[in-house]
């Protein structure tokens, strides 16, 4: 159980409300119509490492938070005069914050309801959902990592989850902490769900990420230039997929571009679910 406190300014000056959080405290996860603790899930384990985070406060649909407010979603409308403070109707949310999480020494630990087993060959730590006699990498091993006990960052911090049907996560820092290369990936096609990728001069050079009406976005660059070598947006399967080529002359001036569709997934059938697998090319023999 990981304890924080959200700290709420009210309208009355030095005035504030503290609301005490738990993460993976499964306990009291549903008491929250008897107490004021705001207990939460992450929906998959968080593991050691160090986190920026925000907090989304949204009591609309809240007996006790109806009572107190109005919500609005236009910003012209005129509320009426009832004593209730405005409240977005989507809710507020807070900067971002710093979510610090150390690693534990035991070589057995439960998160978000799910029993580890760690074992390490003295340089990574890995935790299994199975507790097998030798190390495994099997779909039944979720995080691997080298930070000690008792830590949550490391200069050359390794850092891979993976959840089956859900996605992996894997990431490379430089020496003094930075990321270099951040990638979250599902088994399925396109695999990308969001990626950030830098130089050794710490330039971007790839972006990538699954957009919100679920279409598929990816761009690459030239560095040092900074200029777009190639821009890519996919469908939510993937069947279709519309590559934007630049062209740049010696002096990096941008000459034209060269626009191709391509179709790098597939669609398939699998378990009685329809999934999208990369589509693979048989050359005949001339």
């Amino acid at each position: 159980m990981i304890p924080a406190l959200l700290i709420l300014n009210t309208w009355k000056p030095l005035e504030q409300i503290v609301v005490p959080i738990y993460l993976n405290d499964f306990e009291n996860y549903f008491n929250y119509h008897t107490q004021n603790s705001s207990h939460h899930s992450f929906g998959v384990p968080l593991f050691a490492g160090t986190y920026n985070v925000r907090i989304a406060y949204n009591p609309n649909g809240i007996a006790l938070g109806d009572s107190i407010y109005n919500y609005y979603y236009d910003t012209e409308i005129h509320l009426p005069n009832n004593g209730k403070q405005a409240m977005p109707g989507n809710g507020e949310m807070s900067n971002f914050c710093t979510l610090k999480i150390k690693r534990s020494a035991d070589t057995i630990v439960t998160i978000e309801r799910q029993k580890y087993f760690i074992k390490t060959d003295g340089y990574l730590y890995f935790y299994s959902s199975a507790n097998q006699p030798k190390i495994t990498t099997d779909t039944s091993c979720h995080h691997i990592s080298n930070l000690p006990a008792d830590s949550c960052s490391l200069k050359n911090e390794y850092f891979y989850n993976y959840f089956t049907d859900l996605y992996a996560e894997f990431i490379v820092r430089f020496d003094d902490g930075d990321i270099l290369e951040y990638r979250k990936f599902s088994d399925w096609c396109p695999s990308y769900l969001y990626t950030e990728r830098y130089n050794e001069f710490k330039q971007k050079t790839d972006y990538e990420l699954q957009l919100p009406d679920k279409r598929f976005y990816s761009i690459a660059y030239h560095q040092p230039s900074g200029n777009i070598h190639q821009e890519t947006y996919c469908s939510e399967n993937g069947t279709r997929c519309e590559v934007t080529t630049y062209i740049y002359n010696k002096k990096g001036e941008f000459v034209k571009k060269k626009i191709e569709q391509t179709e790098p997934c597939v669609e398939v059938l699998i378990d009685g679910k329809k999934r999208s697998a990369t589509r693979v090319y048989v050359l005949e023999k001339q």
